[in-house]
């Protein structure tokens, strides 16, 4: 299909380079050679470039003039010879989909007018007449776009322009007048319909919008045959300027296989061409180098090579889902669990390992790599794609393009594919109270700077424990906050603690990130305990730990319904402290608010048991 005459959109399905040379034979052959066209075709993904050197395409004529002239010994016709050619041809084009090509083409003709003339000689002793000729060219470039839709496995439509632009260059001969080779504009359509049984039929017709008007159909059929497949068929064609209605038959016969076609036809015309005459050339003109009423019975052979500088292929995608959103602050959760899964098929007939790899613009500076799957010869199996963040820096919510690649053995990538992920700003948050923590530890920073400098205010015996340091903190941290709730959004928004601080509110996630934050930061141990709430929205606050004993209790209480006893990291029972930080009246109000909170929903409604309220330790 690589031939400009029927595929102006250059519409292929090569992989890699494919070679074509094509070799013509005719009874008078009045080519220099007997090849007639070398090309190269060469795809870079959904690109496709091709170039063909024609030698080949070419036609010659010698007219005869009326005017005689006397030459020294005899009587000379003048004549005109004019060579028609089209030196090379090139095309660009671009697969949309799997259905949809577009390309545009660019041919170069050149056109040569060498006309004898009369010159006379004078001498002292005698006057004769002699023939001079003279040589004039007229070249010009011809584009075309063409268009490709496969609507389905069935059928098939091609639209393309008939000399849609002409860059000629000036030339007033009346050679060039009268002979030129004809550039009117028009359009070629075709369809081709396939069927079950290995027939298809196709039918083009070309219309010129001043006097060319062409059409074909034919039909092939294809069979299996010592590995490859064999394609014979034959096409009937008519245009306006030949005789009978059909004036030619295209036989063709292909043998494909392993990259490689070998393939015959020719052009059997109904009448020969001995009826055209010098006025019908001048009148009619030639409006193709390929078939034109001066066109005689050609024999073609041509042999296409595919050329792959691509390792086999072992795997491939059948499609990738994007498992969950990325929150980028919650980078840590992409190491062990998977945001996308691939579904990939092993189509070769040994056992490979797959290494998959992904790249998510914005988020990622270099592939990401997943650990290594095993797949049987001709299984399919999903792969899990992790990834880490490289930039959490997100201000704004928006939509990337995630590139996902299949590798084995190779440099090169065995299968990529490309799907739309939504890339959530760095304050989103999944809703995942335990993702709270990185919150939590994004800005130690910053609290524990702030935390030092509200304790340095202090006598240091007034910080000697940790409950003291607790209650400090807490007083210094609420008495300037306000409570915020979360503007209404389909995400939920988390304030990092230098936000909630410089922004002097927030909600229930935000004072609790905060606090414990400060904490944290100056080695104070917290827990989150999320209140689930099915019906809405959940609750958090805190628990924090005073290091104290349970036999310590009485130094901070003698009520034992406003603290919590569990074990630390270090597996020993240790005094917590329930606060509620979205009390902001002091740390003596937010600890029996909290207490409060936990007696009556973890302790007396069950909910540790249930499940509906959770311990999320901070370590």
């Amino acid at each position: 299909m690589n031939g400009l005459e029927g595929n102006i959109s250059n519409f292929s399905n090569t992989k890699d380079f494919e070679l074509m040379a094509s070799f013509s034979f005719q009874n008078e052959n009045r080519f220099n050679s007997n090849l007639y066209s070398l090309s190269i075709s060469k795809a870079f993904g959904n690109h496709n470039f091709y170039f063909r050197y024609s030698p080949g395409i070419a036609q010659n004529f010698i007219i005869k003039r009326s005017t005689t002239i006397q030459l020294p010994d005899t009587v000379a016709n003048l004549k005109t010879e004019i060579n028609y050619s089209e030196k090379f041809g090139t095309s660009y084009s671009y697969k949309f989909s799997s259905g949809v090509n577009l390309g545009l083409s660019l041919r170069y003709f050149e056109q040569t007018f060498r006309e004898e003339s009369p010159i006379l000689f004078y001498t002292d002793s005698v006057n004769y007449i002699s023939i001079k000729e003279e040589e004039l060219s007229d070249n010009f470039w011809r584009g075309d776009l063409g268009f490709d839709f496969i609507l389905n496995d069935i059928l098939s439509i091609s639209l393309s322009t008939i000399n849609l632009f002409i860059s000629k260059e000036d030339n007033s001969s009346e050679a060039s007048r009268l002979y030129s080779l004809k550039t009117e504009k028009g359009i070629h359509a075709s369809f081709q319909l396939k069927s079950n049984n290995k027939f298809m039929t196709k039918f083009g017709y070309e219309y010129g919008f001043d006097k060319y008007k062409a059409f074909y159909a034919g039909l092939n059929y294809s069979f299996n045959l010592a590995g490859g497949i064999i394609t014979a068929g034959t096409l009937l064609a008519h245009d306006r300027f030949r005789q009978p209605y059909i004036s030619s038959v295209i036989p063709s016969i292909s043998f494909t296989k392993d990259g490689y076609t070998i393939s015959a036809g020719g052009i059997i015309y109904a009448l020969n061409n001995t009826s055209k005459t010098t006025e019908s050339l001048v009148n009619d003109g030639i409006y193709s180098l390929f078939n034109n009423p001066y066109s005689t019975d050609r024999a073609f052979v041509n042999f296409n090579l595919a050329l792959s500088f691509k390792s086999k292929q072992f795997v491939k995608f059948i499609d990738v889902s994007i498992d969950s959103d990325v929150y980028p602050t919650l980078s840590e959760i992409y190491l062990n669990k998977p945001f996308a899964t691939g579904r990939v098929v092993n189509i070769s007939n040994e056992i490979v390992e797959v290494r998959p790899a992904s790249f998510i613009n914005g988020i990622n500076n270099e592939l990401i790599y997943s650990p290594v799957v095993k797949i049987l010869p001709g299984d399919t199996v999903d792969v899990s794609f992790f990834t880490t963040i490289s930039n959490i820096e997100v201000d704004k919510r928006k939509i990337e393009q995630a590139d996902f690649y299949l590798y084995t053995d190779k440099s090169e990538p065995d299968d990529y594919i490309q799907k739309p992920v939504l890339i959530h700003d760095k304050n989103s948050w999944d809703g995942n109270v335990f993702n709270l923590i990185y919150f939590v530890r994004k800005d130690f920073e910053f609290t524990n700077k702030y935390s030092r400098e509200i304790l340095n205010k202090y006598p240091r015996e007034s910080t000697a424990d940790v409950f003291r340091k607790i209650k400090i903190l807490y007083d210094e941290f609420s008495h300037s906050l306000e409570y915020v709730s979360d503007p209404r959004s389909s995400t939920e928004s988390v304030q990092f603690p230098h936000e909630t601080i410089e922004l002097k509110g927030g909600d229930c996630d935000d004072l609790s990130v905060c606090f414990s934050s400060m904490l944290e930061s100056i080695g104070i141990q917290t827990a989150f305990v999320d209140y689930k709430n099915l019906g809405g929205v959940s609750h958090v606050n805190l628990l924090v730990n005073t290091e104290l004993t349970p036999s310590e209790l009485f130094k901070i209480t003698n009520n034992d319904n406003k603290v919590v006893v569990r074990k630390n990291e270090k597996g020993i029972d240790q005094i917590w402290l329930p606060i509620e930080t979205t009390v902001l009246s002091g740390f003596k109000d937010a600890w029996t608010a909290g207490a409060d909170k936990f007696n009556s929903e973890a302790i007396e409604k069950l909910g540790l048991s249930k499940g509906t309220v959770i311990i999320i330790d901070i370590y």
